[in-house]
This record gives C-alpha cells, structure tokens and sequence, in this order.
C-alpha cells in the first residue's frame, strides 16, 4: 500500500511530512470551520484511588502524558493548511516531540456542576480549536475535593473518532514508541485504505465507480440529489423552531443523558437477546412510538394544527445510523493496531420505517381512548408484536446493506460534500460578524417545508469498556496496554518489547477510576442525535441537538417517553402479561 505522505525536511529532529486530506477528513474539517460543528470534546471525571498521590495531576505529569498520546499518536499533534488545490496535512516533528502553548491548559472549579458548565461554556464560546491546533486539553482540578480532578479533551473529527489519554497519565514510565517516520504512514485517508487486496490501481478505480453508480441510482430512486439529501421524500422529526437560516446557522450544542439501573439493564439486554433483536434496530422504533406520544399530547391540547396533524401522520419515518468501517479496511493495517488507532473512519446508513404508530389516535378521535400523562399508552399506539415487526424491518434493512458485495464502495461514494461544507463555512466566516436578528425571530418554517427530513441520526456504541476502561494503569495482560507481551490489533503505536518486572508490577495496583465520562459531539444545525452506550453495568441513552431549534423542555419530554417506551417493551416480559417487577 503506497503512502500519500510526503517529507518536506529532512533534518533530525525537525522533520515533516505532508499529504493531502481525503474526502471524508475533508467534510469534518469544514464542518469543523464552521463553528466547532462535530468536534468531539470527552469530559472523564476521575478519582485518584491512592491515599497520597498528588502527582497523577499535577502539571508535570500532565505535560509528560499528553507529549507521550502525541509520540504514540503523532496526527493529532498536526494541522491543516488550506491550499487552491485542496487541504494538506502538515505534520511537524516538533510539534509531536514538543509542548505548544494552547496545548495543555489548567484551571481550577469547586464542583462537578461547574465542571458541566464548563463543557457548555466552551460548546457556546469561540471555538477553541484551530487549523494549528487540532487537538488540546485542559485539567480542571477540585478546591472542594483533593482526590478528583476533570479531565477534558477537544480533539477536532477530521482526525480522530476515538481520543485515548488515561493510560498514559496514570502510567510512572515511558514506553517505547514507533518511530514517527514509521509511524506517519499509518495514517491514511479511509478512502485509500478499503481493503481491495492486490487489485491493480485501474480495478479499485472501477470498484469505487460501480458503488458510485449503485449510490445514483439509490438516490434516483429515491428522487434526490446528492447524499446531503440521502433520505426518502418526506419524514418529520420532534417539533421545533425551524426558519429560513437554519441550516446556515451554527447548532446551539446542548446533550441529555439517561442512565438505566443496573438491574433494568440486565432486563432490557436479556430480552433484547430473547427475541433476537439489537438496541440499535430497537431505538428507531422505540424512537417512533415515543415520538408519537409527544404528538399525540400536543394534538390533544390543540398544539398541533389539523393540517400539520394530518401531514405527519402519513409520513414515513427516516434515521441515518452509524457504520465503524475499520473492519473492512486494510488487513495488514487493522492487524497491525489499525483497529485501535485515532484516525476517522466511519459512515452512514439510512433506514426507513413506516409511518408513526398510531392506533385508534390515526383517526384522529381521542376521547374514546384511555390517556395515561395526556396521551394514549404504549400498548394503544403499538403492540408488542407490531414493535417486534419494525425492529425486524430495521434489521433486515442493515443486513441487505452489509450483505451487498459493494457495500463499503456505495457507502464511500457518498461521502463527498467537501464543496457544500465548504461553502457553508466561508459564508458563515464572512458573515459571523455581522448583526442578525436573535434566534428565533426569522420566519418560522412548516413542517411540511422541511421534506426531506430525517426523524434522528444515531447510533448504539455497545460496551464502552471494552474501549474505556474504568480503572488505570491497565491490567499488563489487558489488550490496550502498553506492557502487553504480544500485539493486538487495538495496540497501535508501540512496538513489541519486554517491560521491566518492577513496571508489570507497579501497572498491578490502580492509581486511577473514573467515576463518569461523557462523549460531546458539536451538533450540526437542526441536528437530534440519538445513541446508546452501555458502561458500568448500565445501559445509557444520550441525545446531541442543536438548542437553537429543540428546545430543552422538548427533547427531555421526548428522551422520557423513550425511557419509558423501553420499560415498556423491553424491560418486561409480554409472554403471560404479567410485567417484570423492575424499577428505574
């Protein structure tokens, strides 16, 4: 496999490399331009799990840590320069052995509530990251409490989907790395890395056209133009305050989380594995029956009009899921830490489901109906069986795409919105400046103006960790650690070698747990995210959404009924009738 990488110096200790930006790091770059859209800031709170250990945070061990994530993973120390011809990586070699000034921050709060304000302070203000700086961190250590500390990286999309830091920090030595001019080649656009074996150059290019032809056609059939568009005609999603400047207007990044406990957890995965279905072809029916409770309330106290009424209950439903298309790149590169390296490489999938459940409410009639919290319960909108039918349609919809021989192609050949995104965030770097009318005062757009609209992207993340792990340093046997004796394919960016005995055993004894950690991704404009994870034996849902349009109240009503929709079919039995006794 040929690398795109090109040395500009040569010199010991001060090379660098340089190479073009693919398609897809392209599209999260510009996103990224525009106002902080799909940057991934992850807030861990941790707690120093040793009576006396004042060092894990302080600043030179911090410093150490982070010199140490940029050695073993050098392009999230580069940036991005903007030529005629296209984008360019720059990676310098002192920028990845040495400390920058914005890179590493520390500040002090006197709560985990400011910590949280913190996070939407940042997600609000000027956007802390730059072409320069693609990836920082700040430290954010407790007056209140010695033994916590914040932990929060900002790390841009066009570099990474996965940021890792905690092993290192918690870590009193230093692994060995690859060397940079070794380590530099691993990272390749995704579109250069599809795994096509040892077919000549002129076969991928037929490959990557066929897919192309067979995405066309989808979205011809489809009556669409391009993948920005990738939906049936038609759909609605929550309410909101849609205008005319919407989708030019950058997201008001808020998030809501809901954790399960334990217990109900165990119950909701266990019947997941009993009628063979996934959380993630359940959440798009759960989302459409706890959609239509929202409706049905609002239609009952005469919220909804007649004719937004009737428009969206005839309307089918759209969801754009996530694909992790590691998988099916490069063998020898998945093999070789491939599969746990930072580097963007992922999709997206478009599924469709029938028109909201309804019930009897179809007609429009409540009042022969009985409301439990003002609209009609679960079992009048959708049964169980009828829920079982739709996750099942989500379901086979996956499988007819990952069962098709040109699936990675047709999901690639619509990637490229690189002239769209880069529009839209010159135009907003033109016009940031300028005085606008506050939001909410533009002409308010019907929801039958938006055609096509997806209800929610989303997707369901499994257990995080497998990914993140709760204690540190890790367990010397454990698959991401640095000690281990033998690669895996998550180690990326050490060599093999033979750790000292008196290191194994210090890696032995936990100097870190982290009590709570949370992914934020900067919402798009109008965008509602959906996902769920599942850690510390609890199963999590999350939403991402632009405040600008949703309003808290809504998205909290909805992320309620989604809750609840699960306690219904999934956190009870349905075989006598007679519910699990769970609480929440």
């Amino acid at each position: 496999m040929t690398s795109p990488w090109t040395p500009l110096n040569s010199t010991p200790s001060r090379r660098v490399f340089f190479r073009p930006l693919g398609i897809t790091e392209s599209n999260f770059y510009w996103d990224g331009v525009f106002n902080s859209t799909a940057d991934i800031v992850v807030h861990a709170h941790l707690r120093s799990t040793q009576t006396n250990d004042p060092d894990i945070h302080s600043q030179p061990n911090v410093i150490r840590s982070w010199a140490s994530v940029k050695r073993r993973f050098p392009l999230v120390a580069a940036e991005v320069q903007e030529y005629e011809s296209g984008l360019r990586f720059i990676l310098r070699e002192e920028a990845v052995t040495r400390l920058r000034p914005a890179d590493v921050t520390f500040k002090e709060i006197n709560s985990l509530h400011h910590a949280e304000s913190f996070i939407n302070n940042i997600m609000d203000g000027p956007r802390p990251l730059s072409s320069q700086l693609l990836a920082r961190i700040y430290v954010l250590r407790r007056t209140d409490r010695n033994d916590h500390f914040h932990i929060v990286i900002i790390i841009a999309h066009c570099v990474t989907d996965m940021p890792t830091f905690l092993d290192t920090l918690s870590s009193r030595m230093e692994p060995p790395y690859v060397p940079l001019d070794e380590r530099v080649h691993m990272y390749q656009p995704l579109e250069s890395r599809l795994s096509y074996g040892n077919l000549p150059l002129v076969k991928r290019r037929w490959r990557r056209a066929l897919g192309y032809a067979i995405f066309t056609v989808w979205m011809t059939k489809f009556k669409l133009r391009n993948r920005a568009e990738a939906l049936n005609q038609g759909g609605h999603t929550l309410p909101g305050n849609f205008n005319q400047s919407t989708f030019n207007t950058p997201a008001k990044a808020r998030s809501h989380v809901s954790i399960f406990s334990s217990k109900v957890s165990s119950v909701i995965l266990s019947n997941c594995r009993r009628h063979s279905i996934t959380m993630n072809s359940a959440c798009f029916a759960l989302s459409q029956v706890a959609l239509a409770r929202v409706l049905c309330r609002r239609y009952i106290r005469g919220q909804i009009s007649e004719e937004e009424w009737d428009y969206r209950k005839r309307q089918p439903m759209h969801f754009t899921g996530g694909l992790n298309l590691r998988p099916y790149q490069d063998t020898d590169w998945l093999q070789t830490g491939g599969s746990g390296d930072v580097g963007i490489n992922i999709s997206f999938f478009w599924y469709t489901l029938p028109f909201m459940p309804l019930g009897e409410m179809s007609k429009g009639d409540a009042s022969k109906l009985e409301l439990v919290d003002g609209a009609p319960d679960f079992q009048a909108l959708m049964s169980f069986d009828r829920f079982l039918l739709r996750c099942a349609n989500a379901k086979a919809q996956a499988q007819e795409m990952f069962k098709h021989p040109r699936f990675v192609d047709i999901c690639t050949a619509g990637h490229d919105r690189v002239a769209s995104t880069r529009k839209v965030a010159l135009n907003w770097l033109e016009m940031k400046d300028s005085v606008l009318p506050e939001d909410g005062h533009g002409v308010q757009r019907s929801v039958q103006s938006l055609d096509p609209i997806a209800m929610q992207r989303g997707s369901a993340l499994g257990n995080m960790e497998t990914v993140i792990p709760l204690d540190y340093p890790l367990s010397p046997d454990h698959e991401l650690s640095p000690l281990r004796n033998a690669p895996h394919r998550h180690q990326a960016g050490y060599p093999t070698w033979s750790p000292p005995i008196d290191v194994v055993e210090d890696a032995k004894t936990p100097r870190l747990h982290i009590e709570y950690w949370r992914s934020h991704v900067h919402a798009h404009p109008a965008e509602l995210y959906f996902g769920t994870s599942f850690a510390n034996q609890q199963l999590q849902y999350f939403a991402f959404y632009d405040q600008h349009v949703f309003s808290e109240e809504t998205v909290q009503e909805w992320m309620r009924e989604l809750k609840d929709a699960t306690m219904w079919y999934l956190g009870q039995s349905h075989d006598d009738k007679a519910p699990l006794q769970s609480k929440l």
